[in-house]
Parts: structure tokens; C-alpha cells; sequence
């Protein structure tokens, strides 16, 4: 009877989590296992209404207000007559299409206009054009000194963007695939706005390729839901461990009882074997992610509210990401603390490292 009940508060939890959720219903099932082996009243679930305090700060407050240089391009556009790519450029930008550029074709663009003003002030500075040679560099300064906020728009107005940094109603899949080309893409945006003004941005098509993989994928939103789900599982579960060591140890002569057994069997078949290999995978998203976005977060001229977001996600100190690494730590001691109170850890005399068949 009780062994039914069991099954059927651990059936409970698992149907909390949204249809599909593998990740979650594999933190709840282990969770649930350790609160029954150790006879511990089961825990708080996560509770989903905290995901929202990681929701990006509204678009008006992320923008940068760029003023136009003073130089008009329209007014240059008769001027570098002998500079057909530059007045192919400035063309482009004056008709009605180049008018309503998206933010992030505004990037890859000034990067254009600003290769193409060098190359015709450098033509120019053997000619007899030498004041639409100096009127060329001023501008190319003044259009340099605006890339950095052109950069922060491309990226704050991105559709894409917003996409991948905002919470998924799921976490990670416990089996979920590589996605590579989304975190190899922010990591080359960061590049590209630690690089600027110095290198300019690259062409249309490069950017557009990096946007696209953000928006391609799933797994920046399931990372931060995730994170958060595990940091709060995992303080859940040590907790467990920690309370039932002070309230009622395991192994009140150091010798393994029958229920610290249980308990290491847990450890082994249910910790080691299943939320072990789905930590490890969460880490090694988390670590290249936290780490694109804390580079993301030094770079010039980014808004503030958009800094102090990236920070509250990845700092190394009170972030999401510092909490998860926090949190796991923490529950590796508790474990540790617990075995070897009992003989039972890695190492010691009543180590066991294969998992008993029947399921706790």
C-alpha cells in the first residue's frame, strides 16, 4: 500500500510539469525519489510564476537615439561621382527602402558606407579633390564614433534576439540535440561589438546568418527556464539531505543502515546515472552562453538596462548563472557529506557503484 503511494505522489509530480517538459519531469522524479528514500516531506516544486524576473526590459528602454551626422549624404551624392561604389551606397540609403532598414541591416550597412567612404577618400587624396577628401574622412569619423549604438539597436531591436533570451514556458530536453551554430552565432556577435569601432561590422549576409541561427533556435530560452528550475531543485535536494543528517543521520554509528542503502542506490542510479549527464549538458550550453553574454555586457556604449540584464543572466556573482554553479556545488557536498557519514561514498569500504535493480 504504501509502495502505491508512493508511485502515485511521484505520478503527481511528474504531470505538473507542462506536456512535453522532459527536462523538468527529470528534476521532479528525482527530487520525489530522494524526498521517499530519505523519508523527507517532498519539497516545493518550481514554481514557474519566477520566471519573469527574467524577462528582457521593455524595447524603448534598450534603444540608443542615434542623431544624423551633420554632413547630409544626399548633398555628397553629386561629389563622389568618381566613386561609383560610395554613391551606389548613398543612393541606397536615400531611396524608400533604405529609409525603413531594420536595425540590424542598419549594421551591416554602415559597415558598407564606411569601407566604401575609405576607399573613396583614398582615391581622392591624390586628386585635386582634396576638400571632398577631408569632408570624406570627417564623416567617416563621425559615422565610426556612431557605430557602437548602431551595433546596441541592431541587437536590441532584433526580433531574433529578444527571441533567444527570453524564458521558455519548458526547459531543456533531457535529450536534447547540439545547437552549436546558436551559441557559436552569439558568441560572433559579442566579437563583433568588442571589435568596434576598430573593425567594422561585416556585410548583410554574414550578419544575417547569425541572427537567423538565434532565432532557428529554442534552446537559449529552455537554457535560462533550465537554470532556473535547477538551481531551485537542486537547493531543494540538498536541503533534503542536510535536514534529515541534522534531524535524524542516516547512520547514527557510522555503520550503513539499511536505509542509507536506499539512499546511496538513489545516488548512484538516479543522480550519477540520470540528472549527473543532464547537468553536465546544461553546464556546457551554460558555461559558452554566460560567457558570450558577460563579453556582451563590457561592451561600449550599451544601454544600462540592457547591461544590467545580461548581468542579471551571467555574472559570476549573484547571477542566474553564478546560482545554478552555486547550487550544484552545493548539493555535490550535501551528497558527499551524507555517503560518508555512512561508509558509503566513492572511495570508502561500503561503496557500491552499481545500482540495485528495483526501483525506490
Amino acid at each position: 500500500m504504501i509502495a502505491r503511494l508512493l508511485l502515485l505522489a511521484a505520478l503527481a509530480s511528474l504531470c505538473a510539469c507542462s506536456p512535453g517538459d522532459s527536462g523538468l519531469a527529470l528534476q521532479n522524479d528525482y527530487l520525489q525519489r530522494l524526498s521517499n528514500a530519505l523519508d523527507e516531506p517532498r519539497p516545493e516544486s518550481f514554481d514557474s510564476a519566477e520566471l519573469p524576473r527574467y524577462r528582457m526590459p521593455p524595447r524603448r528602454a534598450r534603444l540608443i537615439a542615434i542623431a544624423e551626422v551633420r554632413i547630409s549624404l544626399l548633398d555628397l551624392l553629386i561629389d563622389v561621382r568618381h566613386c561609383p561604389a560610395l554613391q551606389q551606397q548613398i543612393s541606397q540609403r536615400n531611396s524608400s527602402l533604405g529609409k525603413q532598414l531594420t536595425p540590424s541591416s542598419r549594421l551591416a550597412y554602415e559597415g558598407e558606407l564606411l569601407r566604401d567612404i575609405d576607399a573613396c577618400a583614398e582615391h581622392m587624396r591624390g586628386s585635386d579633390e582634396q576638400a571632398l577628401s577631408q569632408t570624406l574622412e570627417t564623416l567617416a569619423v563621425a559615422k565610426r564614433q556612431q557605430l557602437p549604438a548602431v551595433y546596441w539597436n541592431a541587437l536590441n531591436g532584433s526580433a531574433e534576439v529578444e527571441r533567444y533570451l527570453r524564458f521558455a514556458e519548458t526547459a531543456l530536453p533531457a535529450d536534447a540535440s547540439e545547437d552549436n551554430a546558436a551559441l557559436e552565432a552569439l558568441a560572433q556577435l559579442a566579437e563583433i561589438g568588442s571589435a568596434l569601432p576598430q573593425r567594422l561590422p561585416p556585410p548583410a549576409a554574414q550578419l544575417d546568418a547569425l541572427f537567423f541561427a538565434l532565432h532557428a533556435s529554442d534552446q537559449g530560452g529552455q537554457l535560462i527556464t533550465s537554470l532556473a528550475s535547477l538551481t531551485h531543485n537542486l537547493e531543494q535536494g540538498s536541503q533534503l539531505l542536510e535536514s534529515r543528517q541534522q534531524r535524524r543521520p542516516l547512520c547514527p554509528t557510522g555503520q550503513a543502515t539499511a536505509r542509507a542503502r536506499i539512499v546511496q542506490n538513489i545516488f548512484v542510479k538516479y543522480y550519477a546515472g540520470s540528472l549527473q549527464p543532464y547537468l553536465a549538458q546544461v553546464h556546457r550550453r551554460g558555461q559558452s552562453w554566460s560567457a558570450s553574454l558577460r563579453r556582451l555586457s563590457s561592451t561600449a556604449q550599451i544601454p544600462t538596462a540592457t547591461r544590467d540584464y545580461l548581468l542579471q543572466l551571467s555574472a559570476e556573482e549573484a547571477s542566474l548563472w553564478a546560482g545554478f554553479e552555486q547550487a550544484t556545488a552545493r548539493h555535490v557536498r550535501s551528497w558527499q557529506a551524507t555517503l560518508k557519514s555512512c561508509g558509503l561514498a566513492p572511495g570508502q569500504s561500503g561503496w557500491n557503484g552499481n545500482s540495485a535493480n528495483s526501483d525506490q
